[in-house]
Formats: structure tokens, sequence, C-alpha cells
């Protein structure tokens, strides 16, 4: 006899579930990761215009002016950027739990498969046993 376990299209579509949750996390990763590289260039295009400002007040007006825009929508798109940053990482803690229950219910399943495993082919070798003891039985009493 085979062993079938009943549970295996529900153990299949969790792992399926995992999989793919796996890869949202890793993905939100990655945005986190692309989001904090532009955090830091803005901050540092900010700093570097604060340190060239001086030298460009000799230049006129114009170009303080230019300078004053850009750092004030520079530091605009990094407060943004930030706020991003932090629903994105909410966005993760949130995947990273879910991804933990279904690993927990996956993990559950694989042990109630492999118990039941482990009773299907303890049951076999009684059966088995079993079979074998009903032969010498019927052997024995044949022999005079």
């Amino acid at each position: 006899m085979k062993f079938r376990f009943r549970l295996e299209r529900l153990l299949s579509f969790i792992r399926v579930k995992e999989t793919m949750k796996k890869l949202e996390v890793s993905a939100l990763v990655q945005k986190l990761n692309i989001l904090e590289f532009r955090k830091d260039q803005l901050a540092q295009n900010v700093k570097k215009l604060l340190q060239n400002q001086n030298e460009r007040l000799q230049s006129g007006t114009e170009w303080l002016s230019f300078l004053s825009q850009k750092i004030e929508q520079d530091s605009k798109e990094t407060l943004r950027v930030e706020r991003i940053i932090r629903k994105e990482k909410e966005d993760l803690e949130n995947k990273r739990y879910e991804l933990g229950r279904i690993s927990m219910r996956r993990k559950g399943v694989e042990s109630l498969k492999e118990k039941r495993f482990a009773d299907f082919k303890l049951d076999e070798g009684r059966k088995s046993q079993k079979s074998l003891d009903q032969s010498y039985q019927l052997l024995k009493g044949k022999l005079p």
C-alpha cells in the first residue's frame, strides 16, 4: 500500500504562498535599499550645495536664488523619501510577520505529514508481521 497524505494539496499551496511572500519581502527590501540610496544622494547634494554657496555668492544673486530653490527642493524631496521609507518599513514588517505565520503553518503541516507517515510505516510493519505470523502458523500446522 502506498502512503497518501490527504493534506498534500494544502501543503503545496502553503509552500507556494510562502515562496510568494518571500519574493514580496525581497522586493520590499530592494525597494528600501533604493530609497535609502536616493535619500543619501539628496542629503549629500544639499550638503554640497551649502558648501558651494559661499563660492557662488560672488557670482551674483541669480545663483544664490537658484541654489536656495534647489536646496529647498532637495530638502522637501528628502522628507518625502523619508516618509516613503517609513511606510515601506512598516509594510516590510507586516510582510515578514505574515511570512513567519505562513512558515509556521507549513512546518506544522509538514510535521503532521511526517507523523502520519511514521504511523503509516508502523501500521505497514504490523500488517507485514501479522502476515508473516499467519504464514508461519499455516506452515507449522501443515508440518507433521
